[in-house]
């Protein structure tokens, strides 16, 4: 996984979900756009509203490269500690 995360001036966080080119099937690039959609809906209500860059609010570009499929814990970890690092920026 990879995350990007840039400035949007909009006041709220938005997230796209990009399967690399050899992801698999169709259900599983699909299936893991909305594993990944779900974390990012849990993740948002765990910010702070004093957090400055909520005014702001973020683009979050997450590509996901094939491989090993774990679950949804593991995942869920890995996708929030690429959140949390991306909010210090």
């Amino acid at each position: 996984m990879r995350l990007v995360s840039l400035s949007n001036n909009l006041g709220y966080d938005r997230i796209i979900v990009i399967p690399a080119k050899h992801f698999g099937r169709a259900v599983d690039r699909n299936k893991a756009r909305r594993r990944a959609k779900e974390i990012f809906r849990n993740y948002e209500g765990r910010i702070s509203p004093e957090d400055p860059v909520e005014d702001s609010g973020l683009d979050f570009v997450l590509v996901m490269y094939p491989g090993k499929v774990s679950t949804f814990s593991l995942l869920e970890s890995g996708f929030t500690d690429l959140l949390d690092r991306s909010r210090r920026k």
